[in-house]
């Protein structure tokens, strides 16, 4: 099992492997490089809130549950989560 990678190394893999021959390509570290890398992407697809309470202005991160705030987080304080609040309206 491939050791744990961050975004930044992963990206070197990749282009590392992109420029290594095909036959020197070691699988296991190529598919942990990919698998960071969309990790990483579907953190930046913004999610709509979750769970609305205290007139909608506190909601929840559908990726982490942690709290989340109308108009002030764009991204979750916790876990990065991108968040979408072109549809949703809180009442004020």
């Amino acid at each position: 099992m491939p050791t744990e990678m961050t975004i930044e190394a992963a990206m070197i893999e990749m282009n590392r492997l992109k420029t290594t021959e095909r036959m020197d390509i070691d699988r296991d570290r190529m598919t942990a490089a990919i698998d960071v890398l969309k990790d990483a992407a579907q953190f930046r697809i913004k999610r709509k809130p979750i769970n609305p309470t205290y007139g909608n202005i506190k909601c929840d991160c559908p990726n982490c549950f942690s709290s989340v705030y109308y108009a002030t987080d764009l991204f979750c304080r916790k876990c990065g989560q991108a968040l979408d609040w072109a549809t949703f309206e809180a009442n004020q």
